[in-house]
């Protein structure tokens, strides 16, 4: 095709943003305080959204999360040189009052670490599904020591200098003379089962219940008695100066001054009593509230104040739409609902738990998956939730498909589990399938593809039955995410971008052009043939070519690492690890629509690197060609001379951009992708 006619860029536009801005929406606000430590200077608090730091006492806090690639953080302890703090993905420690955090070494990595302490210059980390571990190198290398403890839930560790003590859900005491060589049930007086906190004081230990109150032994642990006081629902002590403090799930701050024989309430000035936690400086008593604020003490808990109520955004694993709602699962504050594009949030009151993995909906049938209490059920696009456990052994969920008449749910240890009957009840579903930590499941209808944490992808192709491996190509066996697009399966993976297979996961090849380099991918999502990324570096990436190219559009996004992506009505929603929900027009990115889109105007080739050739209709001869971002705004415009035209776009950022044509009666719109800058 000859051109009469060639219209040229002659500058480059590199630093024009041509995509809007991201936008933080008004929530989900993070909850539950449940840790403090203080370390001679500074006081910290472990929080749904990450850590607060105080440098003067809790007159003033500051959230510092760089670099915890988890800020669901649990629980604090300290020796000489570090502050340490355990995440749903790993231990981290600081050296500089928590300006930075660096996670801890080998054998603890993507573990859900509850708990931990230190014993005489040894760290134990208590995990759910893992048991417990042990670091005498300050958290550098961590070994496993379950010897006589079968539990899958360690939910708190202690210890008084020379027994330590492991407080689990669902099986009761364990105690270690032996730093943790081996353990032995402790259960002796105990009528509970699920352990919620321990306390080591006065040569005696203190054990509170999730619903029999609290215990104390005063032979290490061999023997309980009940207390005698009714505390309720106690969920952390502290001590200082001779008293002991409890903090109360509904109750507010309980103190003894007499080892824990009475008991007085001490209310004054604390706004709210569901506390989670409760800790001290050297002249400073904190509670911390399931709301996430902070209340401080200067005489002791006589009179409370306000410490911190400034509200912070927990880590958003999941987001799905659903009755033309949002719905947004938080690790550590539960699900919220938005029905008004996050304008405002909603918690969800029938999940009675605060760690919800993954959500996904099948119609109206909305499934969230949590990691202590299995599948909850909704029949009314999330609004109301009940228990769907019938035929499962694992309680923790973090991965959904539907394929057939079937729906699959993935598991952290138990693989696959499929349901016949709108998940009314479920067969483990195991066979051939190499790994029972499935992180990802997707089906295209025919085959289900799982993906795990080490042991790659399998498929089955008989819905459930057999799974076989589908690896052959596939560089990093670690998959964090699948999706499948115009018949292709596209995996996420933790440090090799994303990998795609044309022909049902029997061969897979790199399909990261454009993502940096090592790209840990955290998920993938499509829309309208668009295929998403978000991945560990807070940024999110589009291709419009099935996976061919990427381009970044992160204008205005900040934070952390983003979890979860998805379209509900006209905004794309992203969460992020302790940023809460962001959002931007789908108009933007996707839907860019045309005017008079029936006058026959051709753009080639798009994307487009260098050189976009542009054919119209004859009556379009003395028009003019307008390039526009997505916002609208004009990089570039040129009377029409011909029908035939050519623009030179080599210099102009890369991104998504709209190409307008127009006579002054008539126009037509056309979106193009631009996918290299000049060198």
């Amino acid at each position: 095709m000859r051109f009469r006619l060639l219209l040229s860029l002659a500058f480059c536009i590199a630093s024009l943003s041509i995509l809007a801005q991201w936008q933080s929406v008004n929530g989900p606000n993070g909850g539950f305080v449940r840790s403090f430590i203080f370390d001679d200077s500074c006081v910290y608090a472990a929080t749904s959204g990450g850590v607060w730091v105080s440098g003067n006492e809790g007159i003033s806090w500051t959230l510092q999360n760089s670099g915890l690639s988890s800020c669901d953080v649990k629980c604090f302890t300290k020796t000489d040189s570090f502050v340490f703090v355990a995440g749903n993905e790993n231990v981290f420690r600081s050296n500089n009052h928590g300006l930075s955090w660096q996670e801890c070494g080998s054998g603890l990595e993507g573990k859900y670490v509850k708990t931990i302490i230190q014993n005489n210059g040894v760290l134990f980390a208590g995990t759910y599904l893992h048991g417990i571990y042990r670091s005498a190198d300050e958290g550098l290398n961590w070994t496993v020591i379950n010897i006589g403890l079968p539990a899958k839930y360690i939910y708190w560790l202690a210890t008084d200098g020379a027994v330590i003590y492991a407080g689990t859900y669902l099986n009761g005491m364990y105690r270690s003379t032996d730093m943790g060589d081996t353990w032995t049930t402790a259960n002796s007086g105990i009528s509970e089962t699920a352990i919620m906190a321990i306390c080591a004081f006065e040569g005696k230990v203190y054990a509170s219940t999730i619903s029999s109150g609290v215990f104390i032994s005063s032979d290490s642990g061999i023997s309980w008695q009940p207390l005698g006081t009714n505390l309720p629902s106690i969920k952390a002590f502290a001590s200082a100066n001779g008293v002991l403090y409890a903090g109360s799930f509904g109750g507010g701050v309980f103190k003894s001054s007499d080892s824990g024989l009475t008991w007085t309430v001490v209310n004054q000035g604390l706004n709210e009593t569901d506390l989670w936690a409760i800790g001290c400086s050297d002249s400073v008593l904190f509670a911390g509230a399931s709301s996430g604020h902070i209340y401080r003490s200067t005489n002791y808990g006589t009179n409370w104040v306000g410490s911190n109520t400034t509200s912070f955004k927990p880590s958003v694993s999941s987001l799905i739409s659903a009755g033309g709602s949002v719905l947004a699962a938080t690790y550590g504050s539960g699900l919220f609902k938005s029905a008004n594009g996050g304008s405002t949030w909603v918690k969800n009151s029938s999940i009675q738990t605060v760690e919800v993995r993954s959500v996904y909906n099948v119609g109206n049938i909305v499934l969230a998956g949590t990691d202590m209490l299995g599948i909850y059920k909704s029949t009314d696009n999330g609004s109301t939730f009940t228990l769907a456990n019938t035929g499962l052994s694992s309680m923790w969920f973090q991965a959904f498909a539907y394929c057939g008449s079937k729906i699959f749910a993935g598991s952290r240890d138990e693989g696959v589990f499929v349901s016949s009957n709108n998940a009314s009840s479920w067969i483990a579903a195991n066979t051939g399938l190499g790994c029972l930590n499935v992180r990802a499941l997707v089906s295209d209808g025919v085959n289900v593809y799982a993906g795990t944490r080490d042991s790659g992808v399998f498929r089955s192709s008989d819905p459930g039955n057999n799974w076989t491996a589908a690896n052959n190509g596939l560089s990093d066996l670690n998959i964090t995410s699948l999706e499948v697009l115009n018949n292709a399966v596209f995996a996420g993976t933790q440090s090799d971008g994303v990998s795609v297979s044309y022909d049902q996961g029997l061969n897979w090849s790199v399909s990261s052009n454009g993502l940096p380099s090592q790209t840990y991918v955290r998920c993938l999502y499509v829309f309208d043939s668009v295929l998403f990324a978000g991945t560990d570096e807070c940024k999110i990436f589009i291709s419009y070519n099935s996976g061919a190219n990427w381009l970044s559009f992160n204008d205005g996004l900040s934070g952390d690492p983003v979890l979860s992506l998805c379209v509900s009505g006209n905004y794309l929603f992203a969460g992020l690890n302790s940023g809460g929900v962001w959002k931007r027009l789908v108009s933007e990115i996707v839907n860019v629509k045309e005017t008079n889109s029936d006058v026959p105007t051709v753009i080639f080739p798009n994307p487009v690197n260098n050189y976009l050739f542009i054919k119209t209709p004859d009556f379009f001869i003395n028009g003019k060609i307008t390039v526009l971002t997505s916002i609208g705004q004009t990089v570039f415009s040129k009377n029409i001379f011909g029908s035939e035209n050519s623009i030179d776009l080599s210099c102009l950022q890369e991104g998504v951009y709209n190409l307008k044509i127009d006579t002054g009666e008539k126009s037509t719109t056309k979106r193009f992708v631009k996918l290299k800058d000049c060198p």
